[in-house]
């Protein structure tokens, strides 16, 4: 998750299951989190790759053309799968947002988290000197993301949506 964790020492009481006091609980902030925060959590496309999947796949990773569970992974390719029960290869970016796009994930996350905290939204030409792209590109995340955020229900087809990705961005989950 992109929101802010923080470790919390005692229970959790009335609002929630009430926990040992002696453990130490990681807790969800509902504060939005740094930009330096965020570049330590995804400092990579490796590691965008493994948050992405984990928000899209929570109960592992699951064919996007048939919905099977006989999935492999590509040895020779990381983040590809391959699925034994329709046969079609996939990866994380298949049938989302981030479908057809060169640009590297952590860029997308990046790209999300300065939309969501922007008070006044963010112009594709302050997104392309945020992320080192060009301002082309930059529309193009910008829209793909907009679009996303004006249907959280369904984009086109798209597995994904405002509230099972983008809204944990800026910290409103």
């Amino acid at each position: 998750m992109l929101c802010a964790l923080r470790v919390s020492e005692a229970s959790e009481g009335k609002s929630g299951p009430v926990r040992n006091p002696a453990k130490k609980v990681l807790t969800m902030s509902k504060s939005t989190i740094s930009t330096f925060q965020l570049f330590e959590l995804f400092p990579d496309e490796a590691s965008a790759r493994m948050y992405l999947e984990a928000r899209i796949w929570p109960d592992g990773v699951k064919c996007p053309d048939c919905h099977g569970d006989r999935i492999t992974a590509r040895p020779a390719r990381v983040g590809f799968y391959h699925c034994a029960a329709c046969n079609f290869d996939f990866t994380v970016r298949t049938n989302t947002i981030f479908e057809r796009s060169k640009v590297p994930l952590h860029k997308w996350v990046y790209s999300m988290y300065l939309l969501m905290t922007a008070r006044k939204g963010i112009s594709s030409m302050q997104l392309a000197k945020e992320i080192g792209v060009t301002q082309k590109t930059a529309w193009f995340i910008l829209g793909r993301l907009r679009e996303a955020c004006s249907a959280p229900d369904n984009i086109d087809g798209k597995r994904l949506t405002y509230k099972r990705l983008i809204a944990p961005v800026g910290g409103m989950a």
